[in-house]
């Protein structure tokens, strides 16, 4: 029932400061001795020529794809814009409901998987769950001890997160499944307004540690290649 890779939609809804989503490009993994030069999180305009030594592997985002480069080489950062214009069809944010079936969006939270999450303030949240084939029944307890329970019919991937348990900023909650007694913690980052485009969403996921979510938008956008 666990699903450790799931390919995210790409819905957009959450907070962006006033600096993200101007850049054409982001660093978005880096190893090798250039990370200290390229770190995540670097954005890069498209006119950036970006040079790598041997060992080096950065992934960049675009608007609407991304591209892992391999040193050594050269590298011009248009590479990827242009790769973006390309294969995009509209924003990203409008990738056909079919092409992510029975995926929740980018910001639905995976109820089965700990780690920091980040969420739109405000908005209303939905837990997903990766096995749809029975009921299932969670308990959310938050930091303060209050719980709430929320259950899923057979078939439905997504419920509502319990109006009665208020998120809390910076605040941890653990899930506990009812059928196995499994436990997952979501600690959860919320945000204000909405990122323009990718990039600025890759930013504010890099800059609150939302690596997971992270990981998953840049699977999610190299699917539009």
């Amino acid at each position: 029932m666990r699903a450790n890779l799931i390919l995210w939609g790409a819905a957009l809804a959450v907070a962006v400061g006033p600096a993200a989503g101007l850049a054409n490009v982001v660093v978005v993994k880096s190893i090798g001795p250039s990370a200290k030069v390229y770190p995540p999180g670097k954005t890069l305009p498209e006119s950036a020529k970006i040079s790598l030594k041997g060992g080096d592997v950065i992934t960049i985002l675009g608007p609407g794809t991304a591209k892992t480069l391999r040193g050594p080489g050269n590298f011009d950062a248009k590479q990827v814009t242009l790769a973006s214009a390309a294969g995009q069809r509209g924003r990203f944010g409008a990738l056909r409901a079919a092409e992510v079936a029975h995926n929740p969006s980018v910001w639905d939270v995976d109820a089965s998987q700990s780690g920091k999450v980040c969420v739109s303030r405000g908005s209303k949240l939905a837990l997903w769950r990766p096995d749809t084939e029975a009921e299932s029944t969670i308990s959310i307890r938050g930091s303060d001890g209050r719980s709430e329970t929320l259950s899923w019919p057979t078939g439905e991937a997504l419920a509502a997160w319990p109006a009665t348990l208020p998120i809390t900023d910076n605040a941890a909650y653990e899930v506990t499944w009812a059928d196995t007694g499994e436990k997952s913690k979501l600690d959860i980052v919320t945000m204000n307004g909405t990122p323009a485009d990718v990039v600025g969403a890759a930013e504010v996921l890099i800059q609150n540690g939302c690596q997971r979510q992270l990981d998953l938008l840049v699977e999610s956008a190299s699917k539009t290649r």
